[in-house]
């Protein structure tokens, strides 16, 4: 997100940033540091700012960049990515950044196609890497500006210093994670070996399928329809489920899920089903869930979870 930012733009210049949730908002902080003056639109926790409203703050006034997360892990909001880079044309001076962390390589995001300047993501998401590395896409748009600013007050992000590294990386700037880079190459295989589109297809169709087992079970989702990505599930619990004792049992079910953040803390938890996933590990999840529920005493009709997912799957 820093290198993101810190590289197209230079203190004082405008920044619009189009939050959908806690990790939109975490470009606030980023940006004020930095001596930018931000702007934020926000986006209720489960919905995602409208294309038309960011047109229309977007003519406000000169935006040297703007900042939208694809996926929000808070909320499981998905922004209309491509629809957004339809409105960007119309500001050919604004640098247009997507934060992937959540998105790349399990939702689609075609970088030339939706006009994207900077794509960035990590390796622990949907390319079912450890966490460690940052995977950074910039345009001829974004570099163009890089190299406008001159010494920008960053050095390990600076592009300037990996662009040569990129280029020949037989050259040293500073170590790399040699590991974690070949495991990424791995993974790189595994989609390639799946077929992007088909990689696409699959997460959407697992995650209408696990979020209607979820429904089935009593769970509702805190994204609205038509704003939810296919990479997670962010999953509201109904009267008298206590969130420490669910978690602790469904872990003992053997999945792990993370709680809810901010004001959804203790009321919700979050189900990732992003990357090399399989359907085995799809009915597993849901039976564990459902073994959960039962342990705890929870009425529902048994099996109505599973029974779901085998229609929708």
């Amino acid at each position: 997100m820093e290198m993101a930012v810190s590289n197209v733009t230079k203190k004082g210049d405008n920044v619009l940033i189009v939050s959908n949730g806690f990790f939109g908002d975490r470009f606030i902080d980023i940006c004020e540091r930095k001596g930018l003056n931000t702007d934020v639109l926000s986006a209720p926790w489960g919905q995602v700012v409208p294309p038309e409203e960011i047109e229309k703050k977007l003519k406000e006034k000169n935006y040297a960049a703007m900042t939208v997360t694809h996926v929000d892990t808070a909320t499981g909001a998905g922004a209309p990515i491509q629809e957004i880079g339809k409105v960007m044309k119309n500001f050919p001076d604004t640098v247009y950044i997507v934060d992937g962390v959540a998105a790349t390589a399990g939702e689609r995001e075609y970088v030339d196609d939706y006009g994207i300047d900077i794509l960035f993501t990590g390796s622990q998401k949907a390319f079912g890497v450890a966490p460690g590395l940052l995977i950074l896409f910039a345009g001829k748009k974004a570099l163009e500006r890089r190299k406008s600013l001159g010494t920008i007050p960053e050095y390990y992000i600076d592009f300037e210093k990996w662009i040569p590294i990129m280029n020949d990386p037989s050259k040293y700037f500073a170590t790399p994670a040699v590991n974690m880079i070949w495991a990424l190459k791995e993974s790189v295989r595994l989609i390639n070996e799946e077929g992007i589109e088909a990689r696409y297809d699959r997460h959407i169709r697992m995650s209408d399928a696990i979020n209607a087992a979820l429904e089935a079970l009593g769970f509702k989702l805190l994204a609205v329809k038509g704003n939810r990505c296919s990479t997670l599930s962010n999953v509201l619990y109904p009267e008298g489920i206590n969130d420490a004792e669910f978690r602790a049992a469904l872990a003992e079910e053997g999945v792990m899920v993370a709680g809810g953040l901010a004001a959804y803390a203790g009321k919700m938890f979050r189900l990732g089903h992003m990357g090399n996933i399989d359907d085995h590990t799809v009915y597993s999840t849901i039976a564990a869930i459902e073994r959960t529920l039962i342990r705890l005493g929870y009425r529902y009709e048994k099996g109505t979870g599973l029974k779901t997912l085998l229609e929708k799957m």
